[in-house]
């Protein structure tokens, strides 16, 4: 697990600037996607499943904007078997709706649903306080892909193992 991700804002609101154009027509447009059945003050939630990941879109219902989105892959270290249940997750939210909860509702939601979610290998430092404050809710381990299955490790941050790449975070509905 490394914290070296960092995408600036600005990248990030041209990101989505830039998808929301690519989206605006065809049958792949925002608003030709299927609903998610989620509930979060002036939002709503498009999903687009591709291949072996799903895309979660999240529009501000007030102005039409895509200010974000969440992609659950397959986790591609793991068997097969662990294909149906386990979700790799990464999420990218504009400025000013990021801290708003959305991902942690969206994460809430997709764990409720069955799913069990695993960091990647690298992420940013708000994505981290993302994953530690839902482990305050949920069950939170640390744990180490092996090509065929996920093994808890009881080790903290501190630990040096911690930053192996292929040390990660899980979250499992309680």
């Amino acid at each position: 697990m490394r914290f070296d991700v960092s995408i600036s804002n600005e990248q990030i609101e041209q990101e989505l600037a830039d998808m929301q154009a690519r989206m605006a027509r065809g049958r792949h447009a925002l608003g030709n996607l299927p609903l998610m059945q989620m509930q979060f003050p002036d939002m709503e939630f498009r999903v687009r499943k591709i291949a072996r990941e799903q895309r979660v879109y999240a529009i501000d219902t007030r102005t039409g904007l895509l200010v974000g989105y969440s992609v659950f892959d397959i986790l591609p270290e793991g068997s097969r078997r662990l294909h149906s249940t386990v979700r790799s997750v990464h999420s990218r939210y504009a400025a000013p709706y990021q801290g708003r909860g959305i991902a942690s509702a969206l994460y809430t939601k997709v764990l409720s649903d069955g799913f069990v979610l695993v960091s990647g290998a690298r992420q940013s430092r708000a994505a981290y306080a993302l994953w530690k404050s839902l482990g305050r809710r949920m069950r939170f381990d640390v744990v180490k892909i092996t090509p065929e299955t996920i093994e808890p490790l009881k080790i903290s941050e501190r630990d040096n193992r911690f930053h192996d790449l292929d040390v990660r975070l899980q979250l499992c509905a309680p």
